[in-house]
């Protein structure tokens, strides 16, 4: 080993690193690259998913304002209607009150029954 010309202090600290398991700066300069990648990739997905999510509900707002557009709300109430049966009853009694006067007492019922075919 005495033949081998003698290696400037850095590059034999680097080996010495290398051989001892710790990372040297190629691998810590590696690392910091990696994880900017990564910080880089995560941004972009990140970025593209808001930009989905703002297409999709951009799509769908015109979809749901397209519908409601074309929707004739009276005719879809009339056609509702027009399939149910109310019956409503009521009862209205006047009782005399103590000053003479006479007081009406009024009950009401309502049903909805089911609808006509």
């Amino acid at each position: 080993m005495a033949d081998e010309p003698e290696k400037p202090a850095d590059e034999r600290g680097a080996a010495a690193e290398a051989a001892a398991g710790e990372p040297t700066e190629d691998d810590r300069a590696s690392a910091g690259s990696i994880t900017d990648f990564v910080r880089r990739a995560l941004s972009a997905g990140v970025g593209a998913a808001s930009r989905s999510k703002d297409d999709i509900m951009r799509v769908a707002a015109g979809e749901v304002r397209n519908w409601l557009e074309h929707l004739n709300i009276n005719e879809e109430i009339a056609r509702a209607l027009s399939k149910m049966v109310i019956e409503v009853k009521t009862e209205i009694r006047f009782r005399p009150a103590e000053d003479g006067r006479l007081v009406p007492e009024t009950s009401n019922d309502v049903k909805v029954k089911g609808s006509r075919s």
